[in-house]
């Protein structure tokens, strides 16, 4: 059962500050990786081989297991845990989830595995010779990763959905980690097979870093296969309609593998790259507050409090705004600069660094739309409502991979990403446009006052920031590293400073409510401001 406090817009600030900084310390360890990766490999044979060999092992670690935890798990455990059977019967759900999961995940794996020479050559059929090799061998030997990695998802959904949040937000970290020793050192003792077993290495580590959180909770795992009919029942459903949706978006990842191969050289590192780097804004705030809010919005949701939901749905979709409309009018000015800063050096040319700002260029239209989407899904399944968002998503996907048929021709690599920016924009409008109606508003005119306030304020930050670029780049050597990072940083704070100074001159609520709660966020943990359930206080 729930104990009594306060679970709205401070614990949802502080436990996204906390997911924030872990997810800011998990994408700068992610650019180490890329950056390793860059220097060694170049935009080249053996880089665009490791990309294509994850798309089947991610797929299987997509469908099954976040199919089942994204859309079902946490909604249904919490809802365990606040009835009066409480936690021995969520326990039990929980243990038959992770059970099933890691069956499923192992059947799936060995017969990828066996049968990745035919697989392979079908979603990437521009690679040919020696550069297909070894994609196969390397898309083999990282087929265990979603064993390990469908165990530790079902930890990260407990955890959330006690709200615990750091050990979850530590384990990408570690991740990344185990891919860096893969390069670094497996590479050199194994060849470049290392780089599979580093991806293992990481997953094993994602694993690891949350077991003892998990254990301090109170799970306790048990040898069962079912909890009840009408769970496996429920589940079930929710997860059919999700695994759709999921594999439609596998289907636009498999278009640009595909499309890719056929393209220049490089052509699908070059995107993974630039969309890295693109996602740098939504994972540290936009997956980070949409993850923060689950918890709270499944809580209301299964109790019932509407106002409370929309209330706690519409603060969070403003909040993300404030970060990711400023954030990406920086991001496409600077792109140039951020390429070079990350990745040019080493076997990463200048040729290299065009191809990949040119295409982060047509993604970073759409970092306000990825960023959100993800906190708009959650409310679906919040609702326990899988259908609706997977609907939207397939729509979305289906004008994506059109548009990539037409643009890839054409435009080559960058075609690629702007039908991806294309897609994500058509499917945040039809996310809002159906919450509108299902919550019969959507805080309207907060809502439209906060974007006027953010719109206006991240314009004059951006003409801060191109401003300044003369300047310092007059007393900088621009042809060095540490001169384009010198631009980079004191130009991009200029604009962040404009950005806030103009935020606070409007009485921007969001800059308010930062103001109010982060000098709490370390009190999250004491019980303060998180509700927590009986038997596993902190």
């Amino acid at each position: 059962m729930v104990k009594n406090g306060k679970s709205g817009n401070g614990s949802i600030v502080s436990a996204a500050f906390i997911i924030g900084v872990a997810s800011l310390a998990s994408a700068f360890v992610g650019l180490v990786r890329q950056r390793v990766f860059s220097t060694h490999f170049g935009a080249g044979d053996t880089f665009d081989a490791f990309i294509a060999a994850f798309r089947v092992p991610d797929l299987i670690f997509n469908l099954v297991v976040i199919g089942a935890l994204s859309a079902a798990f946490i909604p249904m455990f919490t809802e365990k845990l606040v009835k009066k059977s409480g936690e021995e019967e969520a326990y039990t759900f929980a243990s038959a989830v992770l059970n099933i999961l890691i069956i499923a995940v192992v059947v799936l794996a060995v017969v990828y595995a066996a049968l990745a020479p035919w697989f392979v050559p079908l979603i990437a059929p521009g690679f040919e010779g020696e550069k297909l090799q070894l994609t196969i061998r390397l898309s083999q030997i990282m087929s265990v990763q979603p064993i390990l990695l469908g165990a530790s998802f079902v930890f990260s959904g407990i955890l959330n959905s006690y709200k615990r949040f750091v050990a979850y937000a530590l384990a990408p970290i570690f991740y990344n980690l185990g891919i860096i020793a893969g390069v670094i050192w497996l590479v050199p003792m194994m060849g470049i097979n290392g780089l599979g077993w580093g991806v293992v290495l990481g997953a094993a580590l994602h694993i690891l870093v949350q077991f003892p959180a998990v254990l301090r909770v109170g799970f306790k795992w048990k040898p069962v296969l079912t909890s009840s009919n009408s769970d496996l029942k429920k589940l079930w459903k929710m997860m059919v309609p999700r695994v759709f949706g999921l594999a439609a978006q596998q289907i636009n990842l498999l278009v640009v593998t595909i499309l890719g191969s056929g393209l220049l050289v490089g052509s699908i590192a070059v995107f993974n790259l630039a969309n890295n780097i693109y996602n740098l804004p939504i994972t540290i705030f936009g997956i980070a507050f949409s993850q923060a809010a689950f918890p709270t919005l499944a809580e209301y949701a299964a109790t019932k409090r509407h106002s409370e939901f929309r209330g706690t749905l519409t603060r969070t979709f403003r909040y993300i705004l404030f970060f990711a409309i400023p954030l990406s009018a920086l991001f496409y000015l600077f792109r140039a600069q951020i390429v070079r800063v990350l990745f040019g050096d080493g076997a990463f040319d200048w040729e290299d660094t065009v191809m990949t700002f040119e295409t982060l260029g047509f993604l970073v239209i759409s970092i306000f739309a990825q960023a959100t989407i993800p906190l708009l899904t959650r409310a679906f399944y919040a609702k326990q409502d899988t259908k609706t968002p997977v609907i939207i998503s397939i729509i979305s996907i289906v004008a994506n991979v059109a548009l990539a048929l037409w643009l890839a021709p054409r435009m080559g690599v960058q075609g690629l990403a702007l039908a991806f920016s294309i897609g994500a924009i058509i499917q945040l409008l039809l996310l809002l446009g159906i919450l509108h109606r299902q919550l019969e508003g959507f805080d309207d005119v907060k809502v439209l006052a906060s974007l006027m306030k953010i719109v206006v304020a991240s314009i004059a930050g951006a003409i801060a920031a191109q401003l300044l670029k003369y300047p310092i780049a007059s007393f900088v050597d621009m042809q060095r590293f540490w001169g384009v990072l010198t631009q980079l940083i004191g130009a991009v704070f200029g604009g962040l400073l404009v950005y806030l100074v103009i935020c606070w001159l409007v009485g921007s609520p969001e800059l308010e409510a930062l103001k109010r709660y982060l000098p709490r966020r370390f009190k999250m943990a004491s019980g303060t401001d998180t509700p927590r359930f009986e038997g596993h206080q902190e």
